[in-house]
């Protein structure tokens, strides 16, 4: 319990008392074990909360803090958790800002051989408007082998409890304050964040989260200064992006000059590869099932030619779709039209024991090289991250997989959304779609490289 409290010299401060009868007295001696490393590597750090005076009794542990700013009737600590709640999504500038500070915060606490274990908005306060990290209570010294503590929506799924788990929990803070929502719904963009407006900046600031909170230990920031380096780097895109607008709208009487610039602009947002590659090649007639299979026609079917479209009709079974034809690499696309809200429906690439590009449910999401059925899930075979739309029941997108043999470039409606690992051999494309599901898709076609 946090109480507000008055010390010897009449200033106001945070006392904290955890009572000796604590079931266990697991919290005890762990709130101990922390206060120690504060006191003996940390000490007067400004990024931490400081703690002034520790005591233990029969009654149990009591200690003295530096108060957080106070708001409200009656007065509670201002926390970043407050201010989201209070005032939603946090502009660019600041969430940058923000997220900088505790950036630089936790690399001064992993330089010092500690984690801190339980990043969270709520334990992020505002000390004379200087936001700082408090609730040291799981501050531990960094070993090989650390106890996955903390709050559940801010560990990571796979990996080592180490400083790169902080890394993603100061990842989860981030989508936080750029969407106003709680870290479980990640990663659903608002659709206001997704407008013509707002989609440049928002696509550079997700990149900035998706690395952070990447599936894979070893594919997040390695180490603070990797995510400082990452935060100026995005700073400075979105100011660029800004002055890049002002250059549109003077040279708009130009047609010409326009799409030259726009052509220099395009290439660094989408990647694009600068390889030669040949006029697209139609994969479905229209008409029949002509060139394509169905692995197993008894679980991967059934399979219908409907208005120049291929409709995979709902049941129980994953319904699977593959071209005799084998490529070694290229751009891959389809109009794909889910048959209901929420549906699990997208390509295959690379088959058999390729990679699948899916939008799933309220995301997107990629599956890496496949596994058998017994075998245990493999940290970062799904990776997922938000897209520019998420279509409805009957609503078309058109996904796109750009593949090769070192990297993957995954687009919806021509948007990048991500790049993932390559494939170094050939095999079939394909359409997917998930267990019970169903959907349609056209304009089926694939550029090889010439």
């Amino acid at each position: 319990m946090v109480y507000l409290a008055e010390d010897g010299a009449n200033r106001r401060v945070a006392l904290k008392h955890i009572a000796a009868a604590t079931p266990g007295g697991g919290v005890h001696r762990r709130e101990l074990a922390a206060l120690k490393v504060l006191g003996e590597r940390l000490d007067g750090h400004e990024a931490l909360i400081a703690v002034r005076h520790v005591a233990a009794d029969d009654d149990g542990l009591h200690y003295v803090m530096e108060l957080a700013d106070l708001e409200g009737d009656p007065p509670v600590p201002k926390t970043l958790a407050r201010e989201i709640e209070t005032h939603g999504r946090l502009g660019t500038t600041r969430v940058l800002e923000i997220a900088e500070r505790l950036a630089r915060a936790l690399g001064a606490i992993h330089d010092a051989g500690v984690v801190h274990r339980d990043v969270k908005p709520a334990n992020i306060l505002s000390v004379g408007g200087v936001w700082k990290l408090g609730d040291i209570g799981l501050l531990a010294e960094e070993r090989t082998e650390m106890t996955a503590v903390g709050t559940p929506d801010f560990i990571p799924p796979w990996g080592p409890i180490d400083r790169r788990a902080d890394l993603y929990a100061l990842g989860r803070v981030l989508y936080c304050m750029v969407t106003g929502l709680p870290a479980r719904s990640f990663p659903t963009l608002p659709a206001e964040l997704l407008t013509p407006e707002s989609q440049r900046e928002t696509k550079l600031l997700n990149r900035l989260i998706t690395r952070a909170c990447d599936p894979d230990p070893d594919t997040r920031f390695q180490s603070a200064g990797e995510f400082i380096a990452a935060i100026e780097r995005t700073r400075s895109e979105i100011e660029g992006s800004g002055a890049w607008s002002r250059r549109r709208v003077l040279v708009a009487g130009s047609g010409g000059l326009v799409l030259a610039a726009a052509g220099a602009v395009s290439l660094p947002l989408i990647r694009a590869r600068t390889d030669s590659v040949a006029e697209p090649i139609s994969l479905f007639d229209g008409q029949t099932l002509e060139g394509w299979f169905m692995p197993s026609p008894a679980q991967h079917g059934p399979w219908l030619v409907e208005q120049s479209a291929l409709r995979a009709v709902r049941n129980d079974h994953f319904k699977v779709l593959r071209t005799h034809r084998q490529f070694a690499r290229g751009r891959f696309r389809a109009l794909v039209t889910p048959a209901h809200d929420r549906a699990r429906i997208g390509l295959a690439y690379g088959q058999p024991g390729g990679s699948h590009f899916l939008f799933y449910e309220d995301k997107y999401v990629w599956i890496g090289a496949a596994k058998e059925p017994d075998e245990p899930e493999r940290p970062g075979r799904w990776r997922s991250f938000p897209g520019p739309i998420l279509p409805a029941a009957g609503e078309s997108i058109v996904m796109e997989v750009d593949w090769n043999a070192d990297r993957t470039l995954l687009s919806v409606n021509g948007e990048l959304l991500q790049e993932v690992d390559g494939i170094p051999h050939e095999g079939n494309v394909g359409l997917h779609v998930w267990g019970g599901d169903g959907g349609r898709f056209s304009r089926i076609e694939l550029e090889a490289p010439a």
